[in-house]
């Protein structure tokens, strides 16, 4: 990645202010709990591969659905900003999933019943925006182990 970063505690000189912004709006709509303002935020194809499901999660509907699931699963859920690198249309993020798991949580080998614990889990995350701005390919890395463990499931 170029020169091109941004951190938790502001813009660095020669930052992608814009792109910030717009990462920290995606963010924003999350914890909101807004999942069609967040789903709104990826293109209508874009393709999310993530460590929570075996299979991407591909279009701006199932985007959506996988968000309503999470936030339906923790309703308290934030993800919090550690830290953001901006390249062109390409955004690298630290971020700090944090959440108690009060609802339903469904997972590949079936439904997890709520276990009242809460969770702290870091995560990475890698997109890129298509030219309106949206993102198209999105990569998030988060330790699924750890989760497990949090909740007592392992």
């Amino acid at each position: 990645m170029s020169d091109t970063h941004t951190s938790v505690v502001g813009p660095i000189p020669g930052a992608g202010g814009d792109r910030r912004e717009q990462v920290e709006q995606t963010i924003a709509a999350l914890n909101a709990h807004d999942a069609a303002g967040f789903a709104a935020t990826y293109s209508p194809d874009a393709i999310v591969y993530t460590a929570a499901s075996p299979e991407p999660v591909r279009g701006r509907a199932a985007i959506q659905q996988d968000t309503q699931q999470w936030i339906t699963a923790m309703p308290d859920m934030t993800i919090e900003i550690e830290e953001v690198a901006v390249d062109g249309p390409t955004a690298a993020m630290r971020l700090l999933f944090v959440g108690t798991h009060t609802g339903p949580l469904v997972t590949p080998s079936g439904e997890v019943p709520p276990t009242g614990r809460r969770v702290s889990v870091p995560m990475a995350v890698f997109n890129r925006h298509d030219g309106s701005g949206t993102t198209e390919v999105e990569h998030r890395y988060l330790d699924m182990m750890s989760m497990a463990q949090q909740l007592g499931l392992v």
